[in-house]
C-alpha cells in the first residue's frame, strides 16, 4: 500500500468537512492539528482563510499536507510536525479543528496505520484532554473548535472539563460508523464488553456513534 494511504481521509475527516460547507467560511488563522492527509486545511484555503496552520506528530503527514498544499497552489500554509499545542506557544486561531485518536489501542502500528491513528491512551481521553487542556489559551476572544468525538469516551465528561476552563460545547452532528476489524483486532481484551455508551453490536459487527462538537468561550451548554 502507498504511503500515502497512510493518512486517507476518514469519516470523521469527512464531517467535519460537512461542518466546513454548512457554516460561515472562516477568513482569520485556523489550525487543523493533527492535520494528516491535509484536505481540512486545503480546505480551508478554498474557503478563504488568511492563515493557515498545521500541526502533526508524524513527519509522514507532515511531508503528506505539505504537498497537497503544494499540489493545491496553497502558498500560505505552515506545517510544524510537532505534540500537539508544543510548537504553537503563543498562537492563537479563530478556528481549530481536531480529529483526535479515541481508542484506547495497544499496538506499535499495523502497516496501514501508524499508532498515532487511533492510540487515544488507557482510557481512549488522553490525548483528547490534553487538546482541551491547552485550547483556551489558543482559541482567539469569539474563535471556535470543531473537533469529532466518539461516544464511548464519555461527552458528559468533555462538558464538564470545559465549564471549567470556561468553555461551552454544543452538539452539532451525531454519526454512526463501523468500527473495522484493524481497530477491533487492537484493542485492549474486554474492552468492548465494559463500554456499552455510543456502541452497538450487530451481529459480528459493531458500530460507534462520534459526534461533531463546536467549542466557543461561554456559558457550558447541556449535550443535546
Amino acid at each position: 500500500m502507498p504511503d500515502h494511504d497512510l493518512f486517507r481521509p476518514s469519516e470523521y475527516t469527512a464531517a467535519l468537512l460537512r461542518q466546513l460547507r454548512l457554516q460561515p467560511a472562516c477568513t482569520g488563522r485556523v489550525l487543523d492539528m493533527g492535520t494528516g492527509s491535509g484536505v481540512l486545511l486545503a480546505a480551508l484555503a478554498a474557503a478563504g482563510a488568511d492563515t493557515l496552520v498545521g500541526v502533526d506528530i508524524e513527519a509522514a503527514a507532515v511531508h503528506c499536507t505539505r504537498a497537497l498544499l503544494q499540489a493545491q497552489d496553497v502558498r500560505h500554509g505552515v506545517v510544524h510536525c510537532g505534540n500537539l499545542w508544543e510548537p504553537l506557544a503563543g498562537d492563537w486561531f479563530d478556528l481549530v479543528l481536531f480529529n483526535p485518536p479515541q481508542l484506547p489501542v495497544q499496538h506499535t502500528g499495523d502497516g496501514l496505520r501508524l499508532r498515532s491513528w487511533s492510540d487515544g491512551g488507557e482510557d481512549g481521553r488522553a490525548v483528547l484532554d490534553r487538546f482541551l487542556a491547552g485550547l483556551p489559551s489558543h482559541l482567539a476572544p469569539g474563535g471556535r473548535a470543531l473537533i469529532t468525538h466518539s461516544g464511548f469516551v464519555g461527552m458528559a465528561q468533555t462538558v464538564r472539563l470545559l465549564a471549567g476552563w470556561g468553555l461551552h460545547a454544543e452538539l452539532l452532528h451525531t454519526c454512526t460508523t463501523l468500527l473495522p476489524p484493524a481497530k477491533l483486532d487492537v484493542l485492549p481484551p474486554g474492552w468492548l464488553d465494559r463500554h456499552a455508551e455510543g456502541l452497538h453490536r450487530i451481529g459480528p459487527y459493531v458500530f460507534s456513534d462520534f459526534h461533531v462538537v463546536e467549542i466557543r468561550h461561554g456559558d457550558v451548554a447541556t449535550p443535546r
